[in-house]
């Protein structure tokens, strides 16, 4: 696996959108990509442990640092102030494409050991309001 594919990238995408402040915010996604740290910690964090959650962030940091090697300055991912603290270091648009990898990434990585469904109710239990795009009806077939 490395970074996020494309439904949890649009999944980070929107996220980040809904917690940025109405006209952007003035460090860049900084402050979103924090609050959209903390949700996801409070929500998944009765399932995987504080720790789990940490220790999922910086896998994801590891690994959307393949596709993008600005996140692996991170670090450790300890809390959504050091999430914030390392993107406010960054251009604007580079902490945004770095916070959607980060975020995305994540969001891939949590669907892979809980599975589509539940992290969708982990979603919507923190951002209630926010609606998923209906998933394709059926794969397309490749014929050759």
């Amino acid at each position: 696996m490395g970074g996020p594919d494309e439904a949890q990238l649009a999944r980070a995408k929107r996220l980040l959108a809904y917690e940025s402040a109405p006209g952007g915010c003035s460090n860049g996604c900084a402050g979103a990509a924090g609050r959209v740290y903390d949700k996801l910690t409070t929500r998944l964090g009765p399932l995987l442990g504080a720790a789990g959650v940490r220790a999922l962030f910086a896998r994801s940091a590891r690994l959307a640092s393949r596709d993008l090697a600005v996140v692996a300055g991170v670090g450790l991912l300890e809390s959504s102030t050091t999430l914030a603290a390392f993107l406010q270091g960054l251009e604007p648009g580079v902490a945004q494409q770095a916070a959607e990898a980060l975020i995305g990434t994540f969001l891939s990585l949590i669907t892979t050991f809980i599975g589509e469904r539940l992290t969708l109710q982990a979603l919507r239990s923190a951002w209630p309001t926010i609606e998923d795009p209906a998933p394709d009806p059926a794969p397309k077939e490749n014929k050759e």
